[in-house]
């Protein structure tokens, strides 16, 4: 049994969008980062307007972006904000047996040199310094993705073109993505 949509969930730098772009390419399937979507309704990027706003307006305005989107997603892959799994309408919506979620990983150190490389606007979350912003952020989130996900990847350890191939697989024939260290299976769903 196939999937209608794969949707990648976890910490910022952990290669949503990457993987997403690339499955997508694979697939035939079209591409959504929610986060894109929120920029196109806020007319600005969804960093940018998350420093303005304050996490809270950002997760309500998530909340109404994302629930829906992941509804009436059909042959599509979708990467969600970081923080989306907070939310309890995107966790409800997650939850549709129909789509293939999927937690990326990496490690903290990977995280930190992905981000400060990264040439887009992230926010802090927190007033501490970026490692310790990455424990808070898993303290709050990782029991959240690990509710959610059917299977956890880390693009830290393996290429893209593993983690891609892997997914692709489990997205059209319904299969595990196999042993190893390219996919885990996470059996909470």
């Amino acid at each position: 049994m196939s999937c209608r949509a794969v949707v990648l969930v976890g910490l910022r730098g952990v290669g949503k969008t990457t993987v997403g772009r690339a499955l997508a390419a694979r697939l035939g399937w079209s591409f959504v980062d929610s986060d894109d979507r929120i920029a196109a309704e806020v007319g600005r990027p969804a960093g940018v307007w998350l420093a303005e706003v304050g996490e809270g307006e950002f997760r309500r305005r998530e909340a109404a972006v994302v629930a829906p989107l992941l509804a009436a997603a059909r042959q599509s892959v979708i990467a969600t904000g970081g923080g989306a799994v907070t939310i309890a309408a995107v966790r409800n919506a997650l939850a549709d047996p129909a789509l293939l979620v999927v937690w990326l990983t990496a490690s903290d150190t990977t995280l930190l040199a992905r981000m400060a490389a990264a040439d887009v606007v992230r926010p802090a979350l927190t007033a501490g310094p970026p490692a310790a912003e990455l424990e808070a952020l898993h303290r709050q989130r990782d029991a959240h993705y690990a509710l959610v996900a059917r299977f956890v990847i880390d693009t830290g350890i393996d290429g893209i073109e593993a983690v891609t191939a892997a997914l692709a697989g489990a997205a059209v024939q319904g299969r595990r993505p196999g042993p190893g260290s390219v996919a885990g299976f996470h059996p909470g769903r």
